[in-house]
């Protein structure tokens, strides 16, 4: 007994120049933070249940072995977060029982509460894995001390007779509890059965138990480390709407101006007519200032309904890079950029953090103010989105806390996986109830909403019929790369394109080509490392622009696999797109005299062969089939007829497979398996087994195609060469580093990281320098080309990898 540490002087993490961070400060700082996210919406005795979370979650850094690991007199310590997730269960449940408050509705809180105490500093799980919290030794923590701190706190608890000793703990631990759940599930199981919850109210349940989660995890984290939530005043949203005047006015020399100032006003027309709606449907041809006008809206709508944040989420890490850029030009406000290659502007330094143990190692924070989404305005990509949704991670909660009264914003949505499509809706239907929030999906082309929403959006509608057909879609027979390279070398336009199928068809064709002296040419594929890549969209970019405004007369041409479809700004005289499904080919038509720059571009279609198959197999064969069905109705299409060819595909696909049976997972969480949803990925899983290997590719030539932010980053490092970046990895000279600058060194490094198909990755690299280094670097110059990318024979890439 003389080992343990009075409750009254245990620390909650380690001093910091004769400051110290008693663990009772840290507790009531937590709960104190909770009671600061409480709403009028939340009862009073969930609020009591939150508190009690926020009081008992780190209860196990009492413990006497946790003491001696946080100053530093062992190696590791218990799980302080089974403790807390035991206590907060006995606590609680004597609490309710006493005030006659145990029943399905509180116990399922209960449930929750444990759970998310148990997984406070990583994965989180559902509750049915309240069975596999470890027991805990109780008589090692000074239990009298904390009775009488309990009491103090909540006097209640001592006048409703509830112990809080060594005895009673250990007998909840090891018997009562696991009594007490087998009751507990049995009733929610037999309540599920015989009153059947649709899965709109499932939904809610699970959404507004994140919503607690958020609120506990955001306490505990803000009472290390403050984060402000910044907003747009309602004065801001005049100016800001002057803003976007100003920059569309700047712009009226651009070929398409009185298109997209005529557009803009017809949207905003439509919602004024609309104005008590939750959802949008911003449908414009591509190039039409869909963005802008996306500003647009969304000054209006929170100008008359009173919101006060703008979420905008985009697809692609190339839109939303690109489109933040044009989001702080119109508004003034410099968003924040969450997403993975996301460089964290904001380098404060935090306020020492506590030691780390096994169970929280991997939940570091970095700037909490970048986690919780506390900027005005929020650019995010659609993979972070859906883990706001669904987190996986306790740290993912963060960016829950400050979601409410927010414009949401989503980009070209259509390029989520249809199999998750309903499931992505039903959670976004849950989140603008649960935080009041008005969301606008923006394209041209959406598939239907009507099995994840309840409310059908009122769609806001511009065609470009009767004021533009900037391109025809024709049909030609099928050809080989050799044909289609021919093709493209014969090509006399000032600019074209072909977006093939395969990697291998890309190469193939480019490689074909005829070397004239009159034509630029670029190459943009998958097997690429991301600097590479960019760098070469960027200067796709700036030819196709100088040549736009007569800088020079050379002929420029691009082979591309789909990643140049979506959201590049790039617009091209001719395209030939081997044959795709019919999504991706009006994706693929967007980048054809996108700006108006001549009369009527071209952009042909047809089969790509190879070895007498057709490349696109990489694609599903029954969407393949209803888009022939449409598409080879007749041999020319005219843009204005591609909008309803693209509803009718959508239309017919959601009939053959409403993809409904995803709905069934939320269900299985509801049962107490919340991995079921947080497993799922916005583009599918990837099935393809891959290895990363750094490519110290060679940037010194292309440092005018290389953002600032990247040039600042290899400042930082002193990295005057990839090798310089390697050996701060190799030699682990990150390791000891603050969390803020490991982040940024993670970027630069993953930026020469090539994620590899393992069969090429381990003819390239040995098995050996994998099983060393983790990420090895390659050795092999010859393998990776600065015009071509990573060399390959055709049987070691899958044609899935793009």
């Amino acid at each position: 007994m003389s080992s343990i540490i009075p409750f009254s002087v245990s620390i909650a993490r380690p001093d910091d120049n004769g400051k110290q961070y008693l663990l009772t400060e840290h507790l009531e700082g937590v709960r104190n933070k909770a009671r600061s996210f409480f709403t009028t919406a939340i009862d009073p005795a969930v609020k009591k249940l939150i508190e009690f979370a926020a009081i008992s979650h780190d209860i196990g850094k009492a413990n006497f072995e946790w003491q001696r690991y946080i100053k530093g007199e062992s190696r590791r310590g218990p799980n302080h977060s089974h403790y807390g997730a035991l206590f907060f269960s006995y606590l609680s449940y004597h609490f309710l029982k006493e005030s006659k408050l145990w029943n399905e509705r509180y116990q399922m809180i209960w449930l929750f509460l444990t759970r998310d105490i148990a997984d406070h500093h990583g994965v989180l799980k559902g509750y049915a894995k309240n069975e596999e919290i470890d027991t805990g030794c109780f008589e090692k923590i000074d239990m009298p001390g904390i009775e009488k701190w309990i009491y103090y706190l909540y006097p209640e608890i001592e006048s409703m007779n509830i112990s809080v000793n060594e005895e009673d703990i250990h007998l909840w631990q090891f018997g009562e509890y696991m009594d007490i759940l087998d009751e507990v599930f049995e009733s929610i199981y037999d309540d599920l059965r015989q009153h059947e919850k649709n899965v709109d109210e499932m939904m809610a349940v699970l959404q507004r138990w994140r919503y607690f989660t958020s609120i506990f995890i955001a306490a505990d984290r803000f009472d290390i480390q403050e984060a402000t939530d910044r907003r747009i005043k309602k004065s801001d949203w005049n100016k800001i709407g002057d803003r976007i005047n100003l920059f569309c006015l700047q712009g009226k020399g651009h070929p398409l101006a009185a298109i997209r100032s005529n557009a803009q006003k017809s949207i905003i027309k439509q919602w004024k007519e609309e104005q008590n709606s939750s959802y949008y449907v911003l449908e414009m041809p591509t190039g039409y200032g869909k963005t802008i006008t996306a500003l647009k809206l969304a000054s209006e709508i929170a100008k008359e309904k009173g919101f006060s944040k703008i979420i905008y989420i985009a697809p692609y890490l190339s839109i939303l890079e690109q489109n933040a850029d044009v989001i702080e030009k119109i508004t003034g406000f410099t968003p924040l950029q969450f997403h993975s290659m996301a460089i964290l502007k904001n380098r404060g330094r935090i306020d020492n953090e506590h030691l780390l143990d096994e169970n929280e190692k991997t939940d570091e924070m970095s700037d909490i103010h970048v986690q919780a989404w506390a900027n005005p305005i929020i650019c995010t990509s659609l993979v972070q989105w859906m883990k706001a949704i669904f987190p996986s991670r306790a740290q993912e909660t963060l960016r829950r806390i400050f979601l409410q009264d927010a414009i949401v914003v989503i980009d070209e949505p259509q390029i989520i996986d249809a199999a998750v499509w309903n499931l992505f809706l039903k959670g976004t239907n849950a989140m603008s109830k649960l935080y009041h929030q008005v969301t606008i999906f923006c394209s041209a082309t959406m598939p239907p909403f009507h099995h994840g929403l309840n409310e059908e959006p009122k769609r806001l509608t511009v065609s470009s019929k009767g004021s533009l057909n900037r391109y025809k879609l024709k049909l030609i027979e099928p050809i080989d790369a050799a044909e289609c390279a021919e093709k493209l070398s014969r090509l006399r336009e000032p600019s074209g394109a072909a977006i093939l199928n395969t990697i291998h068809d890309a190469i193939d064709v480019y490689q074909q080509l005829d070397q004239q002296t009159d034509t630029n040419t670029y190459l943009v594929h998958g097997l690429m490392v991301p600097i590479h890549k960019s760098i070469q969209i960027k200067q796709i970019f700036n030819a196709l622009n100088s040549q736009r405004k007569k800088e020079h007369s050379q002929r420029i041409l691009v082979i591309s696999t789909q990643v140049i479809e979506a959201g590049a700004d790039l617009s091209f005289h001719y395209m030939y797109r081997a044959l795709p499904i019919l999504p991706s080919l009006i994706q693929a038509a967007g980048r054809v005299n996108r700006h108006g720059e001549k009369d009527m571009g071209i952009i042909e279609t047809g089969k790509l062969m190879r070895n007498d198959q057709d490349t696109r197999f990489i694609y599903a064969h029954h969407l393949r089939r209803i888009s022939d069905d449409l598409l080879f109705q007749k041999d020319i299409w005219l843009e204005e007829e591609t909008g309803n060819l693209i509803k009718q595909f959508y239309q017919n696909m959601f009939h053959e497979n409403n993809y409904q049976s995803v709905l069934q997972d939320i269900k299985k969480a509801m049962e107490g398996n919340w991995e079921a949803l947080s497993r799922h990925e916005v583009f599918g899983g990837n099935e393809y087994h891959r290895l990363p290997v750094f490519i110290p590719f060679k940037w010194e030539e292309y440092k005018p195609f290389i953002s600032e932010d990247l040039k600042q980053l290899m400042e930082e490092f002193g990295a005057s060469s990839p090798e310089d970046i390697y050996c701060i990895f190799k030699e682990k000279k990150m390791l000891n580093r603050p969390y803020e600058e490991k982040k940024r060194f993670n970027i630069l490094f993953h930026q020469f990281v090539l994620n590899i198909p393992a069969k090429k990755a381990l003819k390239v690299v040995s098995k050996e320098d994998f099983l060393t280094d983790r990420i090895p670097m390659l050795k092999d110059d010859g393998v990776y080309s600065p015009e071509k990318g990573l060399a390959f024979m055709e049987d070691e890439i899958d044609h899935h990898f793009i």
